[in-house]
């Protein structure tokens, strides 16, 4: 990443910006994305910012969450969204450096230390990943500081993420059908198939019109050879959005499964 993207971020100053719980956007962002002309604007990115990333366009994130920054960088939000971007692309490098810029601005804010864990912990260094994840939970626990702390336990295979994803959700509100989707994205990167289903489960529950949560849902399911589910679930994702190639390639791919390889698949679960 350029480091001329990020000039405005130098040196700016400003009031500690609340950070929203997930599944929101910044309290001052518009409802229905404004015209184009308009995307230039804080609220417009970071609502845009959310658009992309919880579609799984993580790329597009990345870049409307740091203009969100270039516009207002005393707000907590976009900080976390731009390195979760970072981290969805691996772009692990690139997330240490910002995650070490964030904390120069907001030294003890319990979601951005998290979001520094998950830089640790997926660059190998576990033991410091936690210490610092500990650190953020007794700054007091957000949503974001749970879910950070079920990632970084994750790659630790530490069972004790589980805990961590349930009690994210617990501190989330009653309709934040984002904090369960995270969760079993966690899940679902780590290939750990029949977690991933009960968290994407909650969330297409919750909020039924994303695409890409049942994307992921059938991905999981196909690979338990849950196959009527899975291809439910994937013509789901197709209906929402016609022209998603991974879905019809993944739908391709379960409707020419082997038996063989769905009866392999069932004794494995």
């Amino acid at each position: 990443m350029a480091e001329g993207r990020f000039t405005k971020l130098e040196g700016a100053g400003g009031s500690t910006g609340l950070t929203p719980p997930p599944g929101t956007i910044a309290r001052n962002a518009p409802k229905k994305t404004p015209p184009p002309e308009d995307d230039t604007n804080y609220p417009t990115c970071v609502l845009r910012g959310d658009e992309a990333f919880y579609t799984g366009n993580f790329r597009d994130a990345l870049r409307h969450y740091s203009r969100a920054l270039q516009e207002q960088n005393n707000q907590i939000y976009p900080w976390i969204g731009q390195l979760s971007a970072l981290i969805a692309l691996k772009q692990y490098k690139e997330a240490e450096l910002w995650s070490n810029r964030a904390l120069d601005q907001f030294p003890e804010d319990s979601s951005l230390l998290s979001q520094r864990a998950r830089v640790l912990a997926h660059t190998g260094n576990l033991k410091r990943a936690i210490g610092v994840s500990d650190f953020a939970i007794s700054k007091g626990a957000t949503s974001w500081s749970w879910l950070a702390r079920g990632e970084v336990l994750l790659e630790a295979n530490d069972n004790n993420a589980l805990f961590c994803f349930t009690k994210a959700i617990e501190s989330s509100e009653k309709d934040d059908w984002r904090t369960p989707f995270l969760a079993g994205l966690a899940y679902l990167n780590k290939r750990r198939w029949a977690d991933a289903e009960e968290f994407l489960k909650k969330s297409v529950a919750i909020h039924s019109q994303n695409f890409y949560s049942w994307y992921c849902l059938a991905l999981a399911l196909a690979e338990m050879s849950y196959t009527d589910r899975a291809r439910d679930a994937v013509q789901r994702s197709m209906q929402l959005k016609k022209d998603y190639a991974p879905a019809r390639d993944l739908e391709l791919k379960i409707f020419r499964r082997p038996f063989f390889k769905q009866l392999f698949g069932f004794l494995k679960r």
